[in-house]
This record gives structure tokens, sequence and C-alpha cells, in this order.
């Protein structure tokens, strides 16, 4: 439409110089319809303008169609006044190296500091360093306008530098003044939608480069590992039961003393089974008594005769039940068998109390071979293989770990002490590492196969989602 306009004006100012009546007053009224017609047709083809580089275009070739200039050059303005060169007319795409393109950097870079470069105002060599001044006439006309381009926010992003020969007139710097205000919105607009979609573009790629890096921190093959209460105890020890059936008088020994073979450990009460001995005793005495007279009267009596063989098993079972009571008598003291240490937990839990045969009462341990006993819970349990390296952390001393491998891992669970299902690791101690004293606890660190990163720390809550959905 504007282009109609300017057609219909143009024709209009054409008859007017051919017509005597109106060629006195016609041109001076058309020029400023003809120059407002311009400016409006400049603005829509800003506005119209889809990408930087086309309204690039227009700023630097098209404005010669409103205001004659021999050379137009744009400039973008850093937050910090440094001008840098972007488009100049009726060139393609400036030379950045060029020496023109840098005098050129450099003199906007000199004008757009300060107040003064946000306004539209003459340019002179005078306003130039001496430097940039010296170089005016090689690289450009005596007349230079500077029209910076404000946008909406008044922040001045761009500039144009328009060169000529003429002096510039009030009126042409008016126009132009309208003119960069069109021309700032548009850039304004342009480069915040490009900074925005940029922006999504970045973040897209930030966002999928962070997916990329999760996802290949995930798949970082770790060794597995559980933790695990554990308890310094004795490897191959002696267990010591209790040999009959009765109460304990006495220890000769406390928890955790060392002992020698043969050494008496504890007694058991021996009333009962003295009495036992001396009933037995004296039954046998009176069966051989009452066997002796049978054999001595059987040669006038036929019927002692005949009970000769009746009284002669009564002795026997008579010297048996000695012998029994005899075998228990002995038992009442209870010595080691071997040398170590003596591990029961206290003299008074014991005292007074009625045992049955083969209740264990106390374990003889060799206080130079102590292993590792481990209970891992049902649900920290994973791959349990012979060999595998196990760290003990002990309650007394957790900055020092003890080293040891794997030697047996049972494949039952079972009921610990503490009442939790668990499976039983027994660990040997590395080779050079100092035995702990047995009975210490700690905690077990115990190294599995190797998987990746994902699976080791979501292992659990896949397996209760397992559990949960019966996958």
């Amino acid at each position: 439409m504007p282009d109609d306009l300017h057609a219909s004006a143009m024709s209009d100012a054409t008859a007017g110089a051919m017509d005597p009546t109106v060629h006195a007053v016609q041109p001076q009224a058309m020029q400023p319809l003809n120059s407002l017609l311009l400016l409006l047709n400049l603005h829509q083809e800003a506005r119209q303008a889809q990408t930087v580089e086309a309204l690039r275009f227009v700023m630097v070739n098209q404005t010669r169609r409103l205001i004659a200039y021999r050379q137009a050059a744009f400039v973008t303005l850093s937050p910090s006044g440094r001008a840098r060169l972007e488009a100049v007319s009726n060139v393609a795409a400036p030379d950045r190296d060029a020496p023109f393109s840098r005098w050129l950097d450099a003199a906007a870079s000199a004008v757009a500091v300060g107040t003064e470069g946000r306004t539209a105002h003459v340019v002179s060599p005078s306003d130039l360093p001496p430097a940039l001044t010296r170089e005016w006439s090689h690289w450009g006309p005596a007349q230079a306008l500077w029209v910076p381009l404000p946008g909406p926010d008044d922040t001045v992003g761009a500039a144009l530098w328009i060169a000529r020969d003429d002096v510039w007139t009030e009126g042409e710097q008016v126009l132009l003044g309208q003119l960069a205000g069109g021309y700032g919105h548009c850039w304004w607009a342009l480069t915040r939608a490009g900074r925005r979609k940029g922006l999504r573009v970045r973040k897209g790629l930030w966002a999928l480069l962070a997916v990329a890096l999760i996802g290949g921190v995930l798949s970082i093959p770790v060794p597995q590992s559980t933790l695990a209460p554990a308890e310094v105890t004795p490897r191959d020890p002696l267990i010591v039961s209790a040999p009959l059936e009765g109460v304990i008088e006495r220890f000769h020994v406390q928890p955790n003393e060392a002992v020698v073979a043969g050494q008496p450990l504890f007694d058991f009460e021996a009333t009962v089974l003295r009495s036992r001995f001396e009933v037995a005793r004296k039954a046998l005495t009176s069966a051989e008594a009452e066997h002796l007279t049978a054999a001595q009267g059987a040669f006038a009596d036929p019927q002692s005769k005949a009970r000769l063989a009746q009284l002669k098993a009564q002795v026997d079972l008579r010297r048996a039940e000695l012998a029994f009571a005899r075998d228990l008598l002995d038992r009442v003291t209870v010595k080691a068998e071997r040398a170590g240490i003596a591990v029961f937990t206290d003299v008074n839990d014991w005292l007074g109390k009625p045992v049955a045969v083969g209740e264990r009462i106390m374990t003889l341990a060799d206080p130079q071979a102590a292993e590792i006993d481990v209970h891992v819970p049902v649900g920290d349990a994973l791959v349990l293989e012979e060999g595998a390296e196990v760290s003990l952390f002990l309650n007394v001393d957790p900055l020092r770990p003890l080293h040891a491998r794997v030697v047996h891992a049972s494949y039952e669970p079972g009921m610990t002490p503490s009442g939790v299902l668990a499976y039983r690791v027994r660990a040997e101690l590395e080779p050079g590492e100092p035995t702990p004293r047995i009975g210490l606890r700690g905690t077990a660190k115990i190294q599995g196969e190797r998987a990746p990163l994902a699976f080791y720390l979501f292992r659990r809550p896949l397996a209760a989602l397992r559990q949960a959905v019966g996958l």
C-alpha cells in the first residue's frame, strides 16, 4: 500500500510540474509527503524482515531511498560499548580482517562511549583519537552521521554509521532519528527472538548433554559391596560341652584366660554322684557276698547250686553300675584337652545352672588363629564367592580396616542371635594383617562382582519394586 501511495504521489508531482498553475506551490507540498511515505515504507520493510541478515540489508542499503549517502555501515554494540562491524552498503559480507573493518570498529567504539553515543549526531575527525583521525581520509567521506538504534527498553545495542561528502541538514537528521526508532525496535525484536531460540536450543543441548553424561556415569562399572555386622571369632575352636547332666559348682578359670592342656576348667556338683557311687559299691559287696555263700553251699544243697548263675549275673550288674558311677564321678572335673583361651560369657551365668549332656559351656581358642564371622542380611545379600575381598572396620578402631578373604558362605540363611535372617560368611585375614582380639565386633564390607553404577545405586529399590509388583 505505501508503494502505491508513493507512485500516486510521484504521478501527482509529475502532473504538477507540467501544469503551470500549480508549478509554484506543488513541489514544496509534495516533498514532505514523499519523505513521509518513504519513511513509512522503510518501517514496513524493517518490520517484515524475517532474519537479522534481511534487516541489516534494509538498514544499510534501502535507507538510501530516504536519505542520500555514499556509504552506510551497521555495527553492533556490546554492553561495554565495543563496536563490531556487521554489514556495509553494497557489500555482501564485509571482511572482518580488512583494514577498513578494523578502523571502523575502533572509530565506532570511540563514538559509542559516553552519553553522546546514545543520540544521533554528526561525527567529525576531531571527535576521534589522533591515530584514527589520520586514517579518516583513507576510509571514509568527509561527513559522517552517528545514528544509534535504541530498543523499546531504551537500550542501544546497534548503530548506523552513515557517511557522505555533503553536509547533513537538520531535517535529514530528524528523519533518520525517526527511522532509527523503528530500526531499533525491529532489531531488538529479532535479536531477542533469536536469543530465545538460541537459549532454547542451548537448553536442549545442555539437557541432552546432561542426560548423556548421567547415562555415561550410571554405566560406569563399579564393584558391588554390602555392609554387614561382623565379629572376630576363633578358627577351628575346641568346644567344651557338658559331659554329664548336673549343676556346675565352680569354675577354675575366668573368661579369656589362657589355659594349658590338662588344666581343670570347671567342676560339677558331686554330692549325688558320690552317693550313687557308694550305693553301687555297697550293692556290689552285698551281691558278691551272696554269690560266695551260694557257691559254698552248692556242694550240699542242689537248690543253691541252681541260683549260682543268677547270683553271678547280679554281681556283674552291680559291678557295671559301680563302674558307671565311678566314670561319672571322674567326669565331675572337666579339664582342657589342649592349650588356648577359655572363651565364655561370665562365671555367674553358669554357677548353679542345671545343664544337659552335650550343652556348650565354653570354647578353647588359639589367640593367633582368628577369623571373621559375618552375618549378611538376606535383604543386603549379593553374589558371595570364595576369595571375595572383605574389609573389617572394628568398633574400637574404625579408621584402620583389616583386610580378609571369604573362605566360606552358607547356601541357606539362618536366624542370628539378634533375630535377623542372614547368610553366614567366614573370612580369613590376609597375610601380614595383625590378629585382632577374639570377640571384637565391627562392620564388614564385602566386595562383589562389578556392575553398572545404576544397578549398584538402585539395586535395593528395584528388588523392593519387584517384590511389590511380582515381576
